[in-house]
């Protein structure tokens, strides 16, 4: 269990790793939502660590928990353990990609819920912030298994953020496309200049802003160094801001919290416009 200060109130984190079964099985089955942080290593760029979506992913989660404790003191947050793995084949020609199926994806977030349902609980939330259609899709058929076969309330909040123009619509104004800014780019380096500046390798200040359209039909199926990406980034780096990092992490957690509050509430949960998961659909299993 995490416990940390905040406005001179002790704010305790439970991890799921921490309890044993006996202490499980006496929490307030309608009333507790698990957290479960999933996402790959993979490279992000020569100046970014390969955890970079695996870190990020935990630690929003982590912050989203606190919100809630102060805020929502009738939801029990529980923090799975985070699953560091997700598809990311599109880049496995680096050194430190490490890529599985979709099909594992499906099957480990299947593999959570269904030992939760099978014990009463009905409610988790999966945090996620490898974006790759392939990987989401293994998320969401494993959401979809879990409501069809447990009636579970389950749902993945940040894809349906990034798959829209919601960023764009309430980012600062920067004077540049960040739509454009996919992989290791400006968000991603200003998200890591705010949480962990001391991983940040100082070569991004000299990196040349390299743009790529990836949904392309001429891309699908390349890896990062056939589309000439030979540093493994798309975007520009060298913009990073760390007090634009503060606020895309921070939009990250809010989003966690509100979804939080929606699966509690039985609101309606956010979800992926019809355009990309017709894609998905349309997507082999890898």
């Amino acid at each position: 269990m995490i416990s940390t200060k905040n406005n001179n109130q002790a704010i305790s984190i439970i991890e799921f790793s921490d309890l044993s079964w006996k202490q499980i099985d006496e929490l307030p089955k309608e009333k507790t939502v698990f957290f479960l942080p999933i996402s790959p290593m993979e490279e992000h760029g020569p100046h970014l660590p390969v955890g970079t979506d695996f870190l990020t992913a935990k630690d929003t989660a982590k912050d989203a928990i606190k919100e809630l404790g102060k805020t929502h003191k009738d939801i029990t947050c529980v923090l799975l353990p985070p699953v560091p793995l997700g598809f990311c084949k599109f880049n496995t020609d680096f050194p430190g990609s490490i890529s599985v199926s979709s099909r594992v994806v499906r099957e480990v977030v299947i593999s959570f819920g269904s030992a939760l349902a099978k014990h009463g609980f009905s409610m988790m939330m999966i945090c996620t912030y490898h974006m790759a259609l392939s990987h989401l899709k293994g998320i969401y058929q494993a959401m979809h298994h879990l409501r069809k076969k447990y009636g579970m309330k389950v749902c993945e909040p940040w894809s349906p953020v990034f798959h829209t123009d919601t960023i764009e619509k309430q980012e600062p104004k920067l004077g540049f496309d960040t739509k454009k800014e996919i992989h290791a780019g400006f968000r991603e380096t200003s998200l890591m200049k705010y949480q962990y500046p001391y991983l940040v390798d100082p070569c991004y200040k000299e990196l040349q802003s390299i743009y790529r359209n990836l949904s392309s039909p001429k891309m699908i199926g390349k890896t990062f160094k056939e589309l000439g990406l030979k540093d493994g980034y798309v975007g520009s780096p060298a913009r990073a801001d760390a007090d634009y990092g503060r606020w895309f992490y921070q939009l990250t957690v809010d989003t966690y919290v509100k979804a939080a509050i929606d699966l509690y509430e039985n609101n309606e949960l956010p979800d992926l416009p019809g355009k990309v998961k017709s894609m998905m659909k349309l997507l082999f299993w890898q």
